[in-house]
């Protein structure tokens, strides 16, 4: 007993010495682990992670600790958006790519406050899911949410770039394919470029998943190679070798059956190509997500992807006053140039003649079949995560954090309750991707990324709006400090 008091007297004296102190008195924490809400709670943050949760005060363990008052507040755990693209510009691209470099003042200043843009919308963890890109340009800036990232295997001379020569001059990943025809240069060593060989490599990084591409094209096109089953077969038992998921990107029912085939981890996108030249009238959806379900697969519905396509199309979206608070002006302005509709030219052009505002109508359609799939889900109570997949393209009707902010919207407009989306953007995210230690539940332990509202969003998707306060690593930090623009 005497050597357990004199250690605790050594925690606290070095705890005054050392450590950062955060007290919330009299706060009611919402958390998905929970039956209920918990009332009157009071939270000690220490360095960075929760340390104690008491239904009574807690006395102060350093002379100085940052303190707030929660009455009438609650608070949550942060938002994880399970698949951004922190290296794409929305109205621009890739940063890598001949705009982004034509526009490097806009990419600037976006950079500068994207992270931010995302943190004045509670998201507090990003998911990269298939690139690197633009680590460097988020990670440095002062404030960010946490990063975590997937490896992507493209597929040579198919999707995501469809050039071949660009794969192989700037991928380390991918696959050479006996199946496929594209041409591989000499210099290339296969030995390295495998499916063992490459997941392997991936699993030396610090990746939290692999993703793979299943697509032939888009809409009712199928004119893109593919890997071949047996080299999705080979990276699957490489990926079980090396306790790695595989994430598919698939959007239509027959890609989603190539990907449920092969036992994939999580499918990326929701299902919103219905296309089906078998039976026109009767395209398996059901049957496909019952498939899903049974092998619990995990599922993303990404409804911005289609709605930011829509977007481009509707005359109200640059005049978005929400706009103005996650982007910069200038950019905002670029976007109303006849060079910052390039993308939505290019979109337009396959459509021939029609006007803008057939092309929107066509577009919706999209839109409410992914809405429809994850309804279907959510009835059938399969957990979904919040991922946004922004920018999934070039639009400019995206916006970071906002686009995550849309999900969420999206998502109840499809009919999931608020209680689903507050699991599937808090909890379910660090789920799947084993995070659950850190993150995903008010809990002592945990990292204290979380916030403060003055509304429960569990009871209603609106009540996010009241966002007050963002916790980062126990450091308190107001909503609007994190605007753009100021």
């Amino acid at each position: 007993m005497k050597i357990r008091i004199i250690t605790t007297a050594l925690l606290l004296m070095a705890c005054k010495v050392q450590s950062q102190e955060l007290l919330i008195d009299n706060v009611s924490i919402v958390s998905a682990h929970l039956p209920a809400k918990l009332l009157g709670q009071y939270i000690r943050i220490v360095d960075g992670r929760i340390a104690d949760i008491s239904a009574t005060a807690l006395k102060p363990l350093t002379e100085n600790p940052t303190r707030i008052n929660g009455t009438g507040k609650y608070l949550t755990p942060g938002i994880m958006d399970s698949h951004v693209h922190i290296g794409a510009v929305p109205g621009i691209g890739f940063i890598n790519s001949d705009m982004a470099r034509q526009h490097s003042d806009l990419v600037d200043a976006y950079f500068q406050q994207q992270p931010k843009s995302f943190l004045y919308y509670g998201v507090t963890q990003v998911l990269n899911l298939g690139a690197t890109d633009g680590q460097t340009e988020f990670e440095s800036a002062s404030v960010h949410p946490d990063y975590f990232t997937c490896q992507p295997i493209p597929v040579v001379g198919g999707y995501p770039a469809i050039d071949a020569e660009y794969t192989l001059n700037n991928s380390p990943y991918f696959i050479v394919d006996d199946d496929n025809e594209a041409d591989i240069p000499s210099h290339i060593d296969r030995a390295q470029h495998t499916p063992e060989a490459v997941v392997a490599a991936i699993a030396s990084t610090d990746a939290a998943c692999i993703k793979i591409y299943i697509e032939d094209g888009f809409g009712g096109a199928s004119h893109w190679p593919m890997l071949s089953d047996s080299t999705l077969s080979r990276i699957r038992k490489a990926a079980d070798r090396h306790q790695m998921q595989v994430w598919a990107h698939a959007n239509a029912i027959d890609m989603y059956q190539i990907a449920l085939k092969h036992n994939v981890d999580g499918v990326a996108h929701g299902m919103w190509n219905w296309q089906w030249p078998q039976d026109q009238n009767n395209p398996p959806v059901s049957q496909t997500l019952d498939k899903l379900i049974a092998t619990d697969t995990a599922y993303m519905p990404t409804i911005q992807v289609m709605l930011a396509l829509h977007g481009m199309f509707d005359d109200t979206v640059l005049s978005d006053t929400k706009r103005h608070l996650v982007l910069p002006q200038k950019l905002i302005a670029w976007f109303d140039t006849a060079e910052g509709q390039w993308f939505k030219q290019e979109v337009a052009a396959d459509f021939g003649d029609l006007p803008d505002a057939k092309i929107s109508e066509l577009l919706g359609y999209g839109v409410g079949r992914a809405q429809q799939a994850a309804n279907y889900l959510f009835e059938n109570n399969h957990p979904l995560l919040l991922a946004s997949d922004y920018p999934s393209s070039p639009s400019f009707a995206a916006a970071p954090g906002l686009s995550t902010h849309i999900e969420i919207q999206q998502m109840a407009a499809a009919g999931v309750s608020a209680k689903a989306i507050f699991a599937a953007a808090t909890l379910n995210g660090p789920k799947q991707f084993g995070m659950q230690n850190d993150y995903g539940t008010v809990e002592a332990g945990k990292i204290a990324n979380l916030l403060l509202l003055e509304k429960d969003p569990s009871t209603s998707v609106t009540h996010w709006e009241s966002l007050d306060t963002v916790i980062l690593h126990g450091t308190p930090i107001k909503r609007q400090v994190f605007i753009a623009n100021q």
